[in-house]
């Protein structure tokens, strides 16, 4: 019983320390040898740490005796009274701590990338401890090849941490996102509207430019590009260019800033009215040419439109035979309307006007040559000067009957004319070709007469008649009542085009031109159809009344000076319809 007081005394006099498995202390080196490290920890005996657990962190490896050194206690030999230490891992768990701080406050951690994991991501050195990255959580701003990526330091956010399973994992990407939010509200809260900012376009689009104006892009919408309208941005806007612009408006909830570029400066069409005034003269480049006219810088975003009338004193089909993007022009201000954003501008207004002198310059009977420029259906626009047409008239093509203008014209063909009519204030010239060639009706009327019989062929057929070629330029009427005795639906029952008949002249219209023609008194009753039963088809006679209403318009033409023969007994047939 003496004894065992004794030992108790002798222990509580010692005054040893008690530890666990997992505990952190400080102890002093007092022997280094080649496998193992004595380290005086307070304890019965001094703690072993075997060289392979000192802390990768040490300059050199190296330890010496009388060094103070923080180690973690791994394991202890109850039996023999010995501790076993490790500087590596009480060095993790001092780091670890505070990683797992970092982790639950969701602070930022930095770390080297040392390998890559095939397919899968990264692994990363946090300052001794080993963490994974994804590769979809790299970040858009770092390289994913690893050849670029080793040795490179880079912020992470820790997204699990578990000190039991010793896993964690970062992300780069999002580090990025959250520090793209502080970005954002820190420049929220500094934003102004109307403050100007210099920013970088960071992307451009259809309807407008990305500017990055500090770590946040705000958009410039196409139409505060310019003060012009602007279908898509200038291509002289490229991704990186600086640029000056205005915070317009901001929504801090919503995340989206509106920004300007055309709003740094005034608005040029404020005044515009004073600068181009009506009348006034300048000069600018064409822009653009549209089928309807031309655009015309006056000064930067002030555009005016030269509509293609007003671009030369003739008739361009097309604005591009007259202007062509970068062609310096002078204009005159014809309207300026401030409100819209409307000027209207005056090429030919410069120039001087070929009409003014046109009579005395194109007198009547004058023969002049020119160019046809245009083919409609009712005549042919000839080329006199520049800025000046006249109109061949259908009419005034030939003598002879011409169903279309293109029938004896081509555009472009160079044409010898005679000047009819000159109108200068109605900007007209009326031309004629047939009247440069004799009238062939002056040959016929001298060459043919009344109840005279003549021979031609058929050159066209109608419903109400077919003509006859009397002479190359003259042509007469047989109409239908005059083809046969008989009755007749149409003049296709007894003739057709290329036939060659007789006729007999049964009448002359000199003012008019006109012949009128009959075979009736030269042939025999036309054979009659027979149907199947061998009974005569008989077709409906025309009413005399009806015959004699197409004499009298052919004889009597005083209120149809307008309408040749074709024109008045096609008229009479439909209204007998």
């Amino acid at each position: 019983m003496n004894e065992m007081i004794k030992m108790e005394d002798a222990f509580s006099e010692s005054d040893v320390k008690m530890y666990s498995r997992g505990d952190t202390i400080t102890g002093t080196v007092v022997q280094v040898n080649e496998t193992e490290i004595l380290v005086d920890i307070g304890y019965k005996s001094e703690g072993i740490l075997p060289v392979g657990e000192l802390s990768p962190f040490r300059d050199g490896g190296k330890v010496e005796e009388g060094e103070e050194i923080e180690v973690l206690v791994t394991y202890i030999d109850e039996e023999r009274g010995t501790v076993y230490a490790s500087e590596k891992q009480a060095e993790y768990e001092k780091r670890i701590d505070l990683l797992d701080a970092a982790h639950r406050e969701g602070a930022v951690v930095e770390g080297e990338v040392v390998s890559e994991v095939k397919n899968a991501g990264y692994h990363v050195n946090l300052d001794g401890i080993r963490a994974f990255l994804p590769g979809s959580h790299l970040g858009a701003d770092l390289p994913s090849a690893i050849a670029e990526l080793k040795g490179k330091r880079v912020a992470f956010k820790i997204l699990e941490l578990s000190r039991r399973d010793k896993n964690l994992v970062v992300s780069h990407k999002a580090y990025l996102k959250e520090e793209a939010k502080r970005k954002r509200m820190d420049l929220f809260a500094s934003l102004e509207k109307d403050q100007e900012i210099e920013g970088t376009i960071c992307s451009v689009v259809d309807f407008g430019l990305f500017v990055d104006i500090g770590g946040f892009e705000g958009l410039v919408h196409r139409s505060e590009i310019a003060w012009k309208d602007l279908p898509v941005p200038p291509s002289t806007y490229k991704v990186g260019d600086k640029v000056t612009v205005k915070v317009i408006g901001f929504d801090k909830e919503k995340g989206k800033v509106s920004l300007s570029i055309k709003r740094v400066r005034p608005d040029p069409w404020d005044g515009i009215a004073e600068r181009y005034p009506v009348g006034a003269q300048a000069s600018g480049p064409v822009v653009s040419v549209t089928d309807f006219g031309a655009f015309v810088e006056l000064e930067q975003d002030i555009e005016g439109l030269v509509h293609v009338s007003e671009l030369s004193w003739g008739y361009p089909e097309n604005p591009k035979e007259i202007v062509r993007v970068g062609d310096e022009v002078n204009i005159v201000v014809l309207n300026c309307d401030e409100d819209a954003h409307r000027i209207s501008l005056s090429l030919r207004r410069t120039q001087r006007d070929p009409w003014e002198d046109i009579a005395a310059k194109y007198p009547q009977g004058q023969h002049v040559s020119g160019e046809v420029t245009k083919i409609t259906d009712f005549g042919a626009f000839v080329k006199l000067e520049s800025g000046v047409e006249g109109l061949v008239h259908v009419s005034e093509l030939d003598w002879g009957h011409v169903a279309h203008p293109r029938d004896v014209l081509k555009a472009g063909a160079p044409v010898e004319v005679k000047v009819l009519n000159t109108d200068s204030k109605e900007r007209r010239i009326s031309l004629s070709i047939r009247a440069l060639k004799t009238d062939p009706w002056r040959e016929f009327v001298e060459q043919f007469a009344l109840d005279e019989i003549i021979e031609g062929e058929i050159s066209e057929i109608k419903d109400f008649g077919a003509f006859l070629k009397i002479t190359p330029d003259v042509d007469g009427l047989i109409h239908v009542s005059e083809i046969s005795d008989e009755r007749i639906a149409t003049p296709g029952d007894i003739l057709s085009v290329g036939d060659k008949v007789q006729a007999k002249i049964i009448g002359i219209n000199e003012e008019k031109h006109q012949v009128r023609l009959s075979m009736r008194s030269l042939f025999g009753p036309p054979e009659v159809p027979i149907d199947r039963e061998d009974r005569p088809v008989r077709k409906p006679r025309q009413k005399k009344r009806d015959r004699d209403r197409v004499d009298r318009t052919f004889l009597d033409n005083g209120g149809h000076e307008s309408l040749s023969m074709r024109d008045l007994l096609g008229k009479a047939d439909l209204d007998d319809q």
